[in-house]
């Protein structure tokens, strides 16, 4: 019994010893396996680390050969439209065409030539990374319907190059991207391609340009904060951090010498500004960067308003105003105005190429000829007896209706001796709607509505005692030497429905031709003025509210005026294209206005101190929200001289563009007015970018879109010149 006693503890030894030898070695197979375990780990995540690490990468080595791929294909696209001018240039037979006025005019085929250039382009670009391929593009992009009717009559055309780039790189799969752009091919000039410009001193004199405004010799000054989408043409552009003003005296009702606002950032350029000189004169406050790049929600994707800088270089292609309006006078029928010898106008055109013989026996017609006519009530005290008879008998008829087509519509047939057309000619005498009180209808819609007519609206007089008839733009007031500027106010005598002097069936637009001054009203927001026809003035131009409230014009038109132009207080928008289409209706499409000024251009009170954000707050950041909202001036507007703009108390939404031929000043702020009474212009004075918690991401109160619709819409009545240019649209990138 003790012996067996002895022995347990014995074997209990024994057995926790091996016990312990046991958890022993368990214990560190468990060690082991965690450290089996645990490298394993290491060595998955090392791999999957190792492995994202290449992916990575190899993601972005193929994002760069795909970033190197879009922009190779973009720059093939800029050489091809480069080398495409250079040859257009280049072929004789094109240049000696386009100085007939239409392709069908010359014997040689203008289709054919410029498909040899286009395939000697294609063909200059011959690689096996990329191709080319230039074919024509969709006309009905442009709103032309009748490709086959519109190629006969014009040299414009609309070509689509396509660049199709294999972007390869070694262990990486092919990249490819093609980029596509319309081209339009067009005899204009060039100030017609950019949504702001001017051409500067070295096309002309600066003689009424201020110091202060700026310096003489800078072609563009921007003065603030614009916003600016598309290209901008400028030699030499200068840039200032505060706007200029004027306020008006409210004693003497003159304006005030010009104040200054407080500090703005810089323009914002969404394209490409064409410049020698950059003269940045901006203030550290709130940043001495040149431009600003805006704060639109596109700016996420690479969108900026900071502008790619290039050279003017040498293509731009003038234009000289009397020679344009001359030819465009004589174009359309009526007596053609000469150019002197020094290249200017005629004042007057020539009595003696009026041709109105069917008249010749009416002794109405006659009186007007020989006498002054019914001017004020004064009738001449020298005329004969008969045409005084006549006067006195055309007058009574005229004020009673009488309905004689005579005396119910007071216009003359005539037509030009040097050109007779198929279009005919009326001539309405100033003295007639001085007389005339009958039914508007007959003065400016019988022989006119629906059709590509003439109405040339003049002042037959004569300057001395017995001497020959003359046309001119001004008239004598009364029996002294006292003469008055010869001015139509055209709204004051327009049917409801406005001038509508065009042919909807061809599209085919008239002329009204005045010789002397212009002053168009409008009307109201829901019953807008309109005019379609094209319009020459011997003389100045007012767009201007009659009523002082804003007052609304929708234009289908092209107006040279070899005098200034002021608009004055109106919204311009377009006419619809369809007249059947819905007013309403945001996708209707509309035309536009092109203004053309020999003299200063003058745009004042825009809406005056609206808000810059339309849209339901919070105000949208997008930049296609503003581009996709509705102008307040639609149209192209030009000047031969200066022009200072205005966008501190006014908001200016120009769809088109505006250039002046040797000075354009702009004037801009972010900024909305609180309150917007007359006198909130004197907020203006201090000013500044952060005088409002959202001023940084405010819209311009100077806003421009270009529109290249401009160019294919108005083509016909447009200034020519023997030269195609090739003027790029939408570029896209697949």
């Amino acid at each position: 019994m003790s012996k067996n006693r002895k022995i347990w503890p014995t074997l209990n030894r024994k057995n926790h010893v091996r016990q312990l030898f046991c958890n022993n070695l368990n214990e560190k197979g468990s060690s082991l396996v965690l450290v089996l375990l645990i490298s394993l780990i290491f060595s998955v995540l090392g791999l999957a680390v190792l492995g994202a690490s290449i992916n990575n990468v190899k993601r972005t080595e193929i994002r760069e050969l795909d970033i190197d791929t879009t922009l190779s294909a973009k720059v093939i696209i800029s050489e091809v439209l480069v080398k495409l001018q250079e040859n257009i240039d280049k072929n004789g037979p094109i240049k000696d065409m386009l100085k007939k006025e239409k392709p069908s005019d010359s014997g040689t085929n203008y289709d054919v030539q410029l498909y040899i250039e286009k395939t000697d382009t294609e063909n200059a670009f011959s690689s096996p990374d990329y191709e080319v391929k230039i074919e024509e593009g969709n006309y009905g992009d442009y709103n032309i319907t009748d490709e086959i009717s519109f190629k006969k009559d014009n040299y414009l055309r609309v070509f689509k190059i396509t660049v199709t780039y294999k972007g390869t790189e070694a262990n990486n799969p092919t990249i490819e991207r093609k980029a596509t752009q319309n081209v339009i091919l067009s005899p204009t000039p060039s100030f017609l391609n950019y949504a702001v410009g001017a051409y500067g001193k070295e096309s002309g004199t600066t003689n009424n340009i201020k110091d202060d405004f700026g310096n003489p010799l800078s072609a563009l000054v921007i003065n603030g904060s614009p916003d600016i989408i598309g290209n901008v043409f400028a030699p030499t552009l200068e840039l200032h951090s505060r706007a200029k003003y004027i306020d008006i005296d409210a004693i003497t009702g003159m304006p005030k010498p010009p104040d200054e606002t407080g500090l703005f950032h810089g323009p914002s350029i969404f394209g490409t500004l064409y410049t020698t000189k950059v003269i940045n004169k901006r203030e550290s406050t709130p940043e001495k960067a040149p431009f600003y790049e805006g704060v639109f929600k596109e700016k996420d994707d690479g969108i900026k308003g900071i502008p790619v800088i290039k050279s003017v270089g040498s293509n731009f292609v003038d234009m000289s105003f009397p020679e344009t309006f001359s030819l465009k006078w004589t174009e359309s029928g009526a007596p053609p105005i000469s150019l002197k010898a020094d290249g200017t106008l005629d004042e007057n055109p020539s009595y003696s190429d009026l041709d109105c013989s069917g008249y010749s026996t009416s002794s109405f017609y006659n009186a007007l000829i020989e006498t002054d006519a019914l001017v004020e009530n004064y009738r001449s005290p020298s005329s004969e007896f008969t045409y005084i008879s006549a006067i006195i008998t055309g007058d009574e008829n005229i004020r009673t209706n009488e309905l004689s087509d005579m005396f119910q519509n007071p216009k003359f047939t005539c037509k030009h001796n040097e050109k007779p057309t198929e279009k005919k000619l009326f001539l309405l005498e100033e003295s007639m709607l001085e007389t005339y009180n009958g039914n508007n209808y007959y003065l400016f819609t019988k022989d006119i509505n629906g059709t590509s007519n003439t109405l040339f609206f003049t002042n037959i007089d004569k300057k001395t005692e017995g001497g020959a008839p003359e046309l001119l733009n001004k008239y004598k007031k009364n029996a002294s030497a006292d003469e008055t500027d010869n001015i139509l106010k055209l709204t004051k005598y327009l049917p409801t429905d406005g001038l509508l002097l065009k042919n909807d069936d061809n599209h085919e637009k008239g002329w009204l031709v005045i010789n002397g001054s212009l002053e168009i009203n409008g009307g109201s927001e829901d019953n807008p003025v309109i005019i379609k026809g094209n319009i020459l003035v011997n003389g100045d131009l007012y767009i201007k509210s009659d009523s002082g409230n804003k007052e609304f014009i929708n234009f289908d038109a092209t107006i040279y005026v070899t005098g200034t132009t002021m608009i004055d207080n109106v919204n311009i928008d377009g006419a619809l294209d369809d007249p059947t289409d819905d007013p309403l209706d945001p996708n209707s499409k509309r035309k536009q206005l092109v203004l053309i000024s020999n003299g200063e251009l003058k745009i004042v009170r825009i809406n005056e101190y609206d808000d810059v954000d339309y849209s339901v707050a919070p105000f949208s950041k997008e930049l296609v929200t503003l581009i996709n909202e509705k102008p307040n001036l639609k149209g192209f507007f030009y000047t031969d001289k200066n022009a200072t703009l205005y966008g501190v108390g006014s908001h200016f939404q120009i769809e088109g563009g505006v250039f002046a031929r040797e000075q354009l000043i702009i004037n801009a702020i972010r900024y909305n007015f609180n309150p917007k009474n007359e006198g909130a212009i004197n907020q203006a004075k201090n000013l500044a970018y952060f005088d409002h918690p959202d001023s940084k991401g405010k819209r311009s109160r100077f806003y421009v879109e270009y529109d290249n619709r401009v160019i294919t819409d108005q083509l016909s009545s447009l200034p020519r010149v023997n030269r195609l240019q090739v003027i790029a649209d939408d570029l896209v990138v697949k």
